[in-house]
């Protein structure tokens, strides 16, 4: 297998050059399918892998959740062309590579604590089949220091190998802004850190082939995995003031949309900067970690994240509050969520709460493909008709392209009326839905009628 340490532009240029190298994705999220995608169209040999079974099997097709059909339908080509394989096992995908791009990060716990044996796990499994002169690229979220100290340390006692000497190691955060899905991040500015200037000389190699911005190269991980966590608490701080604002609409009789469009002018209209989102809770609690860790104090850093998290039970008092005017009791509603099926998304920990009280709900994620849900799956719906069937209140937590052509007509035909709409993202055409009979309401938008 050819080295990666030590590229020269010669051994990447032109494209033809670049299918003896093998790329090596594990972790198939939304950063992982990504790096798939742009280095497959650059002209590498992508291998991919995931904990996911069911996932790579769907990937296998073509087929991938959370996106929207550009990339789906790109996905799709590479794998005709196969130009992008699945793999099973991590150690398979891994011994076959040349670059390694690890995208997994820390999942939180119910007591908000990190977890970062899945990363570690992985690492362990890639250092013992991890080649000489191997680049590895981790492009996960990292906490303070847990490159240096946890992949470099785990990577070198499997391998045997050190870093510098035998294998490259590089961090290359990526940032998603607003839930993107419609595109690649090619366009955005690009950061790569690592302790070494010509590992980081040849990792730029490779990344300049898929990204059309100048790529910055810091020699410090500590560095970097700072500026990504500051950047994750300012989108925080910044929900917390969109959500804080909503609500005063609320109260006010104000659209919060309307008024953000003479606010902000020169943007367009974006309902996912709404708080329903409530940012990335586990790389806020990443930050948080190392606040404890270093005995500092960030008080409004934890006020916007307690802002953020009860936008969910503001979610159930609007759902409450509409079917009180529909003559209907929450305790016994059926309720359909229109939202991710993402494990501690906003839809999942909703379902918990309204339940909690009694209703009876159902989850309908249109961002899903068909074929990604269990059959034996009783909350999650396949299809919108499925999900909305004889249901007394429908609450939308994703701006989805379906969404924006529901048909109330139709709707009402099978929702049990008189039924209420929660617009959570402010997608719905409020009097359209009230024309129809409706009862509606939403975040941010003025309610007193």
């Amino acid at each position: 297998m050819p080295s990666v340490l030590g590229l020269k532009p010669d051994d990447i240029n032109p494209l033809e050059k670049r299918a003896k190298y093998t790329i090596s994705i594990i972790g198939c999220g939304q950063v992982g399918v990504q790096f798939a995608i742009v280095f497959a169209e650059a002209g590498f040999k992508v291998i991919c892998t995931d904990e996911d079974q069911n996932l790579l099997r769907l990937m296998a097709k073509g087929k991938i959740p959370y996106f929207g059909r550009e990339i789906e339908k790109r996905l799709n080509s590479n794998v005709k062309r196969e130009r992008i394989k699945t793999e099973s096992e991590i150690k398979t995908a891994a011994a076959n590579s040349d670059i390694i791009v690890l995208t997994i990060s820390p999942q939180i716990n119910t007591r908000n604590k990190l977890n970062f044996s899945k990363i570690e796990r992985s690492c362990k499994l890639i250092g013992e089949v991890l080649n000489q002169g191997t680049l590895f690229v981790y492009g996960g979220t990292s906490s303070l220091g847990f490159i240096e100290n946890n992949i470099k340390e785990i990577l070198e006692n499997a391998s045997g190998l050190k870093t510098t000497k035998d294998f490259g190691l590089v961090y290359s955060p990526i940032q998603f802004e607003n839930n993107q899905r419609a595109e690649l991040f090619i366009n955005q500015k690009l950061t790569l850190a690592g302790s070494d200037k010509s590992i980081l000389k040849s990792a730029e190699l490779i990344f300049q082939t898929v990204m059309k911005n100048e790529i910055e190269l810091i020699v410090d991980f500590k560095k970097l995995e700072a500026a990504v966590l500051f950047s994750i608490i300012k989108n925080d701080v910044y929900l917390a003031f969109a959500n804080e604002i909503a609500m005063f609409c609320e109260n006010s009789d104000l659209d919060f949309f309307e008024v953000m469009k003479i606010v902000e002018k020169h943007k367009p209209k974006d309902p996912e900067i709404m708080g329903i989102i409530k940012g990335e809770k586990n790389k806020f609690f990443m930050f948080l970690e190392n606040e404890e860790n270093d005995n500092t104090n960030v008080k409004l850093f934890r006020i916007a994240r307690k802002i953020n998290e009860g936008i969910t039970i503001h979610s159930s008092k609007l759902a409450q509050k509409a079917l009180r005017i529909c003559g209907k009791t929450l305790r016994r509603a059926k309720i359909s969520i229109f939202g991710s099926i993402k494990p501690k998304s906003s839809a999942t920990e909703l379902i918990k709460l309204l339940e909690k009280k009694g209703a009876k709900t159902s989850l309908y994620d249109p961002f899903c493909p068909k074929g990604y849900l269990k059959e034996d799956t009783k909350v999650f719906k396949k299809n919108l008709n499925e999900a909305v069937e004889g249901t007394d209140c429908l609450i939308i937590l994703n701006a989805h392209y379906k969404i924006n052509k529901l048909n109330f007509k139709k709707l009402k035909a099978r929702m049990k009326m008189p039924a209420a709409i929660i617009d959570i993202v402010g997608i719905i055409e409020r009097k359209k839905a009230e024309k129809e009979g409706f009862i509606y309401c939403g975040l941010g938008r003025g309610s007193k009628n």
